[in-house]
C-alpha cells in the first residue's frame, strides 16, 4: 500500500482560496442587490406597501367616555377590509373633542376606500379618503373632511345621510 503524504502549506492555501472565493461571492451578491432595490425603490416599482395615518375628531359628549376601549375603525375597498390600528394615547383638543389616531395600512391599489368608524350604541360613520390608487407619502395632515355616510345600526348598506359635523377626519400617507 502507497501512502501519499499531503502537503500542508498546499492544504492551507487551498481553503484560503476556497473562503476568499466564497467571501468575494457573496460580497458581489450582496452588492448586487442593493443596487437592484435602491434603483427599484428610485423608479417607484419596488415599495412597502403604504399606510395611511388618521386622526378622528369626535364629538364633546364623546370624550367624557373612553373610545380607544370601544371603538372599531376599519378601512372598506371594493378589494378588501382592513381593521386599523389605534394608537394607545387619546388627544383632546382645546374645545374638549376627543381625537382618536391611529394607522392602516393601503394593502391594494383603488381609489375606493372608505374609513368606518363604529362606536358602541351609535351609528356607524364613514369617511371617504380622497387618495389616488398609488398615493404618495405625505408629511402633514391633510385638511379635516367631515362624515360622508351614516350608517344606522342594523343597515348592511351605507347610506347618504344628513351632514354631520360632530364627526371630521384628516389624514397623511406614510
Amino acid at each position: 500500500m502507497i501512502e501519499r503524504k499531503t502537503n500542508p502549506s498546499f492544504m492551507r492555501t487551498f481553503v484560503r482560496r476556497m473562503v476568499s472565493a466564497v467571501l468575494i461571492i457573496a460580497v458581489v451578491t450582496a452588492g448586487g442587490l442593493g443596487l437592484r432595490a435602491a434603483a427599484l425603490k428610485h423608479l417607484g416599482l419596488f415599495t412597502q406597501a403604504p399606510a395611511v395615518e388618521f386622526e378622528i375628531r369626535l364629538p364633546q359628549s364623546a370624550a367624557k367616555n373612553d373610545p380607544r376601549r370601544d371603538a372599531q375603525v376599519e378601512l372598506l375597498t371594493d378589494q378588501n377590509q382592513t381593521l386599523a390600528r389605534l394608537d394607545e394615547t387619546l388627544l383632546v383638543t382645546e374645545d374638549g373633542r376627543a381625537v382618536l389616531r391611529g394607522q392602516v395600512p393601503l394593502k391594494f391599489r383603488t381609489s375606493e376606500r372608505m374609513v368606518v368608524l363604529s362606536l358602541p350604541g351609535q351609528a356607524q360613520r364613514a369617511f371617504k379618503l380622497r387618495l389616488p390608487p398609488n398615493p404618495g407619502s405625505s408629511q402633514e395632515f391633510g385638511p379635516w373632511h367631515m362624515t360622508d355616510r351614516v350608517m344606522p345600526a342594523g343597515r348592511a348598506l351605507p347610506h347618504a345621510g344628513v351632514p354631520d359635523d360632530s364627526y371630521a377626519i384628516r389624514y397623511r400617507v406614510l
